[in-house]
């Protein structure tokens, strides 16, 4: 009798110092998802409490580590399911010396019915020991989960054709402007710089009206009054025609439209330049001589005289 309290003693003070070994994990294990099928990617987490420290000499920021999966205290069965992945994560403490803990482990089962993990080693001996989980078959599942749907149709709010509809007939214009444009991209780059041309052409004839109507309404003198007018209609033909008319004497003005058209100058265009020529001898003739001066009303028909001049070199001419 006394041999026999004896060894119930000692049992229950084996099981008193084994205890904090064993995790308590049949009221804390979770399955997710709850309900698992056959090949599908399951996770089971166990929490436990315990006085040890798994995470003792790492980062203190660290909360998270992935375990061995050789810790197992069985071989794994295979046939019944695949262990891909052990983390262990430190929630915290919860009371007093106790630190809380969450082990997850991540596999896909292959048979149905109940499968059992093997219980796990921790650190210091400390066990985990998973519950058996049910996996189910998708067979088994309830009807509305196995009805095969018909397949139907996108649908459609109301008013989304037209817009698709817009939408295609809006790209395929596109694609044809596109295609246009690369087909014809000599004929529009010429075209580009025609207009590029004609736009600064208009706005330098324009500067040039302006300019000259500055000068006839200035109270300079008569010889700045035709230096200016040289000096305006110089650079007015070096912008028009791209020739340096500003390194141009007078006498060189009719030779330099020689250069620049080749005799090709059209009957109109060469009275122009003869007029133009003539306006330039006149204003040298103030400039240099002693007492040169314009005459009653002469600076005004000079300034209309050389905007007809202007217009005449713009105008673009059938012929």
């Amino acid at each position: 009798m006394k041999r026999l309290k004896l060894y119930i003693f000692s049992f229950l003070l084996f099981s008193f110092f084994c205890a904090p070994v064993w995790a308590q994990n049949s009221e804390h294990q979770v399955l997710i998802p709850h309900t698992v099928y056959v090949g599908d990617t399951a996770q089971l987490n166990i929490s436990f409490s315990t006085n040890i420290d798994f995470f003792e000499g790492s980062n203190p920021k660290e909360n998270s580590k992935n375990l061995s999966l050789q810790n197992f205290t069985l071989p794994l069965d295979d046939s019944k399911y695949t262990v891909k992945n052990i983390t262990l994560i430190k929630n915290g403490k919860t009371s007093g010396t106790q630190i809380s803990y969450t082990i997850s482990f991540i596999f896909s089962p292959w048979i149905t019915g109940k499968i059992k993990l093997p219980a796990y080693k921790l650190e210091n001996d400390f066990m985990i020991i998973p519950s058996e989980i049910s996996i189910d078959s998708i067979f088994t599942a309830p009807k509305i989960s196995r009805k095969f749907v018909e397949n139907k149709g996108p649908l459609l709010i109301p008013g989304t054709t037209y817009r698709i509809i817009f939408k295609l007939i809006s790209f395929i214009i596109f694609a044809i402007l596109i295609i246009t444009a690369l087909i014809n991209w000599q004929t529009i780059s010429l075209f580009c710089k025609n207009q590029k041309l004609r736009f600064l052409y208009k706005r330098n004839m324009k500067h040039t009206f302006s300019s000259l109507n500055q000068i006839e309404t200035s109270n300079a003198s008569a010889k700045t009054k035709a230096e200016e007018i040289q000096k305006t209609m110089r650079n007015y033909l070096t912008i028009r025609f791209g020739y340096k008319f500003t390194n141009c004497g007078t006498t060189e003005i009719y030779s330099g439209f020689q250069n620049i058209f080749q005799g090709l100058l059209s009957e109109k265009k060469e009275d122009a330049v003869d007029n133009l020529t003539g306006i330039f001898t006149r204003t040298d003739f103030i400039r240099y001589s002693k007492n040169g001066t314009f005459e009653n009303n002469e600076l005004g028909n000079m300034i209309q005289f050389l905007k007809e001049i202007i217009s005449t070199f713009e105008k673009e001419e059938t012929e």
